[in-house]
């Protein structure tokens, strides 16, 4: 099993899912894939003409831009929009799947971190924020606004949540977050020690939980800010440790 993705040294996968598979005895090793985005088609030809890869996880860049490659989608991915694991059925062929939504949200009730009647804030409009976007709602997150610098892509994911709830939970908004509120980075500012902070800290409050969806480092600049302010924090971290389980379960349904 691969990893892709370019940056790709930040990913924690590999390390935690290899264990879950050693400890069940499946012949399986996660490995880690620099492929760039530009790079991306000719890749993925090559993995599928590899007869012992039993599929892979897909981070950025590629959660949508894949979509078009897979042989088919699961019915979640053509919901969502942005596929992040990828299985060869028995038949050879690709098909995509979503772990992202679940994983985060199974990650934040690991942690005792409320979800039901409160309002969300998730800054990104990315393959990883429309799948938590999606999850939160299943989940009971009373409302859910979406801030990203091009309004027309939070805009679609928007409308994408309130058609399929049938009722108005998500809106456009700014990366201003109100008292109480789970506030969600689910960009990528975060992954290198001089990226601009995706909101201005100075607007935290304690009653507030700050998540990210970065892992890699585990505690990011927004967090420790966040925690310097006494605000709630939940680590990236949390939603692999919350979807890995999850992933090797769905590989070992065919190629344990």
């Amino acid at each position: 099993m691969a990893i892709i993705g370019d940056p790709i040294a930040q990913a924690k996968t590999p390390a935690t899912i290899n264990e879950i598979f050693s400890a069940r005895g499946a012949d399986i090793a996660c490995v880690p894939l620099q492929v760039p985005a530009q790079e991306l088609e000719t890749i993925w030809a090559g993995l599928k003409r590899m007869p012992n890869l039993v599929g892979f996880g897909i981070t950025l860049p590629h959660k949508q831009t894949a979509l078009q490659l897979c042989d088919s989608l699961d019915p979640l991915v053509e919901r969502v929009g942005a596929v992040n694991v990828v299985r060869r059925e028995r038949d050879g062929s690709f098909r995509g799947y979503q772990f992202d939504g679940k994983g985060f949200v199974r990650g934040l009730q690991a942690n005792n971190i409320e979800i039901l009647h409160r309002d969300a804030l998730i800054i990104g409009a990315g393959g990883a924020a429309v799948a938590i976007a999606f999850a939160l709602a299943e989940a009971g997150a009373k409302s859910i606004t979406i801030s990203n610098r091009t309004t027309a892509k939070a805009q679609l994911i928007v409308d994408a949540v309130n058609a399929d709830f049938g009722r108005t939970i998500a809106r456009v908004g700014s990366p201003q977050p109100e008292p109480n509120e789970l506030v969600i980075n689910a960009t990528s500012l975060g992954l290198n020690d001089d990226d601009a902070l995706p909101l201005d800290p100075d607007l935290l409050r304690p009653g507030m939980t700050v998540a990210e969806v970065i892992a890699q480092p585990e505690t990011t600049r927004l967090l420790s800010a966040a925690g310097a302010r006494r605000v709630e924090v939940h680590s990236g971290i949390h939603m692999i440790r919350g979807q890995v389980g999850l992933i090797a379960d769905h590989m070992c349904e065919i190629w344990d």
